[in-house]
């Protein structure tokens, strides 16, 4: 009798990097398999959060919605539920609903077998009950042994968390076809690229920090050829999987080279970290277009003591400037509730970071998460957190609920200010005549987009994020008494925000400025009151456009 599989994912959202990796990585092992092919098919069926139907109802009523319609598949295809298994590649995300979706298919299709796998699963003991197995740690072995015994209609017993897979022996999706359909649906713009598995570091928050310690490395031969798809299929853009790229150095500098060779027009994201940097790598990341995020974290270190996580900040601070005199893109990631930590070294992490020009500046709020040592850690360190995901930090014995939240309303107005607002070519040369620390401008900011109705953190359109970034600086240097310097601040804002627009949206904007653009893009704006004393105004008219080597000034 034919049976069928259905791996199923729901992503975060329907951006670029979600794609389904680690769903499709068990679709090639099972596919693999021929014991396995000979008596079934394997399906891989990817859903996402942003899908209209599943974001406008509970999570609860989102799993109903994602059931029916794997119902449908097997009834459309003739299978009978004693035939049809379906495994849920579970995260922190989409916990709640997969579990509802595993709890109505047995409703709709008694007999069916369901499992589960994934980080959300790997770090909890307990078995939920939506499912008929639980897979713990990397997946693809134990699910061709699980399935092989399920087809056979033999138990399989086996609640130990797996080890680790060989890297050599396993088939890349992409390579096989697996995640061909996925990248079809998405334009084929983005993808995911897993390079190495396991993590030398021990982050109390971090999944990883309970997981394997030595970094196992995909093969560069099969990193070479998925290059060579990625470029043949025209995406643009690689997620790169890896939690410190750099942390052997030789390999990366080997990678940097290869891409600059095989794939010199995809533009790359790593995760690295600063203190690892030296002139030659840096060299290498200047080479290609990319942009890396940095795990800063904090600047507090007590409290990065606490969550395992040293940071040499001299080193730190000589990598960053590296970056800064190659024109290297980067960005730093910040928490706020960890351990230790208070509103006012948060504040001061904040104004430590924006002095670095980095890019963007990412800030979370810290999620104990089950299976983390931090979580083992939750009464000895007084932790309040909620019990659901995504397991949010309520309150600290040095971090109120109050400064939580104050935390998060910082945290706000630097995405929409400074993030979404693209301010770092002038966010200093702007707070400079105010007198006043980052942290405190947005802080005062946060206020404004309160008095403005602006309370999602969502993404926002950048012409609006520029909007509120004017309408806030005329009003501070209103009060400041720096309302003289505000029309040269105002050009330098606008012909700045028209060029990334041209740059990253391929939008054109006209504009009027009272100086010509080449003083407003000169060294000289980088200090406002030298600007408006010694460049002369010159009003003009001007179109910005996106060209084949970049913005034109028409």
């Amino acid at each position: 009798m034919s049976r069928l599989v259905i791996i199923t994912a729901l992503n975060a959202d329907n951006s670029f990097q979600a794609v389904p990796l680690g769903a499709a990585c068990i679709v090639s092992a099972l596919n693999h398999d021929p014991s396995i092919t000979r008596s079934a098919t394997i399906q891989l069926e990817a859903f996402s959060l942003d899908d209209p139907e599943i974001a406008a109802v509970s999570p609860e009523q989102a799993g109903i919605i994602i059931a029916a319609r794997l119902a449908k598949i097997a009834a459309d295809s003739n299978i009978p539920p004693a035939s049809f298994a379906v495994g849920f590649s579970m995260y922190i995300w989409n916990r709640c609903i997969l579990e509802s979706a595993a709890a109505e298919l047995k409703k709709l299709l008694p007999g069916i077998f369901t499992f589960v796998g994934g980080p959300e699963i790997t770090a909890r003991k307990t078995i939920l009950p939506s499912f008929d197995y639980c897979i713990r740690g990397e997946g693809e072995g134990i699910s061709q042994s699980l399935i092989s015994s399920w087809i056979a209609g033999v138990p399989y017993v086996s609640g130990e968390r797996t080890g680790p897979e060989n890297l050599d022996s396993l088939a890349s999706p992409w390579l096989d076809g697996t995640l061909n359909l996925v990248t079809a649906v998405r334009d084929g713009k983005g993808a995911l690229w897993e390079l190495s598995r396991g993590c030398p570091y021990s982050c109390a928050y971090c999944y990883e920090s309970r997981g394997e310690k030595k970094v196992r490395s995909v093969p560069l031969e099969r990193l070479e050829k998925e290059l060579a798809f990625f470029s043949q299929q025209g995406i643009e853009r690689v997620f790169v999987l890896d939690p410190t790229y750099n942390a052997s150095r030789e390999r990366a500098l080997s990678l940097l080279y290869m891409i600059k060779k095989s794939a010199p027009d995809i533009y790359f994201n790593f995760e690295i970290r600063a203190e690892l940097l030296d002139k030659k790598l840096v060299d290498a990341f200047s080479h290609i277009p990319c942009s890396l995020q940095i795990g800063l974290q904090s600047t507090n270190e007590a409290a990065l003591a606490l969550v395992n996580r040293p940071v040499n900040f001299k080193k730190f601070s000589s990598g960053v400037t590296l970056l800064n005199n190659a024109g290297v893109v980067f960005g730093f990631d910040l928490m706020y509730g960890l351990p230790g930590d208070n509103l006012k070294g948060f504040m001061k992490s904040v104004d430590y970071a924006i002095q670095l020009y980095p890019n963007n500046l990412e800030i979370f709020r810290l999620a104990v998460l089950p299976g983390t040592d931090l979580f083992e850690r939750v009464e000895l360190l007084e932790l309040s957190h909620d019990p659901r995901p995504p397991y949010l930090i309520r309150s600290t014995p040095s971090f109120s609920a109050k400064e939580i939240d104050a935390a998060e309303r910082i945290a706000q107005a630097v995405n929409i200010f400074y993030t979404q607002g693209r301010a770092v070519s002038w966010f200093l040369s702007a707070l400079n005549p105010l007198k006043i620390r980052a942290s405190r401008f947005f802080s005062e900011f946060s206020d404004f987009l309160v008095s403005e109705k602006v309370y999602s953190t969502d993404t926002i359109e950048h012409d609006k994020a520029e909007g509120l970034q004017l309408k806030f600086l005329e009003k501070k240097y209103r009060d400041s008494g720096k309302s003289f310097l505000f029309p040269a601040l105002q050009d330098i804002v606008r012909l700045n925000g028209a060029w990334t627009r041209a740059l990253a949206d391929g939008e054109e904007t006209s504009l009027d400025l009272s100086w010509h653009p080449e003083d407003i893009f000169s060294s000289a704006a980088l200090d406002l009151s030298q600007f408006v004393d010694c460049v002369c105004m010159e009003p003009c008219q001007l179109r910005v456009v996106p060209g084949p080597d970049g913005p034109e000034l028409l």
